[in-house]
C-alpha cells in the first residue's frame, strides 16, 4: 500500500468526504477509506497521539451514522466490478 493513498484515505475519512470519493469513482481511495473505517483507529494511537485517536474514532462513528457501514473493502470491489462490466456492455440502440 502506498503511503500517499493511506494519507489521502485518512484525510477523506476524517473530513467525511466518502461521498465525494464515491462520486469521483476513485475506487482505490474508497476501498482504503472503507478499510480504515472497518479496522478503526489503532489502539496504540490512544497513547502516542490521543488527538488523532479521538478524531479517527469520531470519524469512524460518523462514517457509520452516515450510512456507510455496508461500504466495506469487499463491497467496494463488487461495486467496482459492476461499474466496469456496465462500461464494457454494448450499447443497444
Amino acid at each position: 500500500m502506498c503511503r500517499t493513498l493511506y494519507v489521502e484515505a485518512l484525510e477523506a475519512l476524517l473530513g467525511s468526504r466518502m461521498a465525494h470519493v464515491a462520486v469521483a469513482r476513485d475506487w482505490e481511495l474508497l476501498r482504503e477509506v472503507a478499510r480504515l473505517a472497518q479496522q478503526d483507529a489503532p489502539l496504540v494511537l490512544s497513547s502516542s497521539d490521543p488527538a488523532l485517536f479521538s478524531s479517527w474514532r469520531a470519524a469512524v462513528t460518523k462514517y457509520h451514522l452516515m450510512g456507510w457501514t455496508e461500504m466495506t473493502p469487499e463491497r467496494v470491489d463488487a461495486v467496482r466490478q459492476k461499474a466496469a462490466s456496465r462500461q464494457r456492455a454494448p450499447n443497444v440502440a
